[in-house]
């Protein structure tokens, strides 16, 4: 053993000698259940996204361009983009798994249903409820436009609701990446999310009444019967389902 070694073992402890005295003798462990699904879950969405930004960056910009640019929309729509696209696949894909997280999220925060069942099930509760729910939204929709002779309305209303749909999972990604990993309050992030889900919604109501309205001709009236009866009354029918049914 050398001299410095010897000096070093003679100085007294820092933790000695002080007034804070220790409260427990062992160690005290974290407490809680660290979740490694949303890791993967977040991986997995930015492998979608960074996949379409390498392979096909132009497509994806005026995919991101559409929701905010009606000759941008329209320009994308003569292109044929359809949802069997790949990119139309991946940034569908990516919008319902950032959705059903930001959903979950809420869930949590508010405390609304399915509190007893662990985390990751709740996760695939609302996964599978939002993809059910536009199942039925387009086929509904496909339905009706085959019934009252206006093909080509229908396909670009579905193909809008992509757009918007696509577009608000690119840019809600970060925020559900700030409500997983940051330490700052939930509230900084959730609500800015859900506002943001709000206008872009509201915005994709009001293109689905230019494109019917003053381009197709369509009454008025019964442009706000098929906002009432296909948009707005379905959504809260289902908030009103899982409020009373998975209220436990």
């Amino acid at each position: 053993m050398s001299n410095n070694d010897s000096l070093w073992l003679k100085e007294p402890s820092v933790f000695a000698g002080h007034l804070l005295t220790p409260t427990h003798k062992d160690p005290i462990f974290r407490s809680g259940t660290i979740y490694y699904w949303p890791v993967g879950l977040m991986f997995l969405v930015l492998i979608l996204y960074v996949s379409i930004k390498i392979f096909d960056p132009k497509k994806l910009l005026k995919v991101f361009s559409s929701p905010f640019s009606l000759q941008a929309s329209k320009q994308l729509f003569r292109e044929d983009y359809k949802l069997n696209k790949r990119v139309s696949v991946f940034l569908s894909l990516g919008f319902i798994l950032v959705i059903s997280y930001l959903v979950y999220e809420t869930n949590c925060y508010f405390g609304l249903i399915l509190q007893n069942i662990s985390p990751a099930k709740q996760y695939v509760f609302f996964m599978t409820v939002i993809s059910l729910m536009y199942v039925v939204k387009f086929s509904t929709n496909y339905l009706l436009s085959q019934i009252t002779l206006t093909r080509e309305l229908g396909k670009e209303y579905v193909f809008n609701v992509s757009v918007y749909c696509q577009t608000a999972g690119v840019v809600l990604f970060p925020f559900i990446i700030c409500l997983q990993f940051s330490k700052y309050s939930t509230e900084l992030f959730l609500y800015p999310a859900i506002i943001i889900c709000i206008v872009l919604y509201l915005l994709r109501l009001f293109r689905g009444f230019v494109i019917s309205v003053l381009e197709q001709n369509i009454g008025i009236f019964y442009i706000f019967l098929y906002l009432c009866a296909l948009e707005i009354l379905p959504v809260f029918v289902l908030i009103k389902f899982l409020l009373v049914n998975f209220k436990y």
